[in-house]
């Protein structure tokens, strides 16, 4: 089950969260909603209260999705639907924060594959975990009183991805180069970086990215800065590169001569 944590302060106890999801998030979300909609008492909206073309009975989260999902369920349904969830959501968080990524999650998954083509399993596990927190951040702040409360969760969600992506295509340029990988400045360090750019573990830029930030000691702020990037997307993308590469001298696909010199806490 994912694991949230809440910070609610005094003056404001429906809106602040502190979120952290378990990495495998959507399967996980998908197995919780089912199990929270089973059983004698499941998660479900009152229908008959809510009006507007819902069954006039309870409804459990996992049939109202369905429900949605069909094309007789227009516009103002969904709302009305997502307007309660929401309200849910605000008041009593937990299993409805759930609920309603599990009854979004056809849409978060649309709009997670379009952001992670072409992408690694650990890039894509990032931008999912992005487009979520993006989404579950968005329920506290949504306009009820607007229309199509479900496709403006969805761009809110989206844009979070695209900002994780975009940590994850950032052009190099010779204005972008950090130090040359042909003529790196000394020591095996800077040769098993070559050689895991040579067989695509990391990329260039990673490359350099690791070589000027943890070798040269320069400030990742600072080539934050320089690069007009933010600073947590940066840090991000470096700890990402550096996992593949602890795995692949582990695995022997790179040089294991300098294998100490990775071990020290500050790489």
């Amino acid at each position: 089950m994912p694991r949230i944590s809440y910070d609610r302060p005094e003056a404001h106890p429906t809106t602040a969260r502190t979120i952290t999801w378990d990495p495998s998030l959507l399967d996980t979300v998908e197995r919780t909603l089912r199990q929270l909609c089973e059983g004698p008492a499941p998660l479900a909206i009152d229908g008959k209260a809510i009006g507007n073309g819902l069954p006039a009975r309870l409804i459990p989260l996992t049939e109202l999705r369905a429900i949605l999902l069909h094309p007789s369920a227009d516009r103002t349904t969904r709302d009305a639907a997502w307007r309660e969830l929401i309200t849910q959501a605000r008041t009593y968080g937990d299993a409805w924060t759930i609920g309603c990524v599990g009854v979004a999650l056809p849409g978060l998954r649309r709009v997670i594959s379009t952001l992670s083509r072409a992408t690694s399993a650990t890039d894509r596990a990032d931008i999912t975990a992005d487009v979520v927190i993006g989404f579950v951040h968005a329920l506290d702040n949504i306009d009820l009183d607007r229309p199509r409360i479900m496709l403006r969760l969805c761009r809110t969600a989206r844009k979070a991805g695209q900002r994780a992506r975009r940590a994850d295509v950032v052009p190099v340029s010779p204005d972008t180069i950090l130090w040359p990988m042909s003529a790196p400045p000394g020591g095996h360090p800077d040769l098993l970086l070559a050689d895991a750019v040579e067989q695509g573990i990391i990329t260039t830029f990673e490359a350099q990215l690791i070589g000027t930030t943890r070798l040269e000691d320069v400030n990742l702020t600072d080539v934050a800065d320089t690069l007009g990037l933010g600073y947590d997307a940066l840090r991000k993308r470096r700890s990402r590169a550096e996992a593949r590469l602890r795995d692949a001298i582990l695995d022997g696909r790179v040089s294991t001569k300098i294998h100490d010199s990775m071990s020290d806490p500050a790489f």
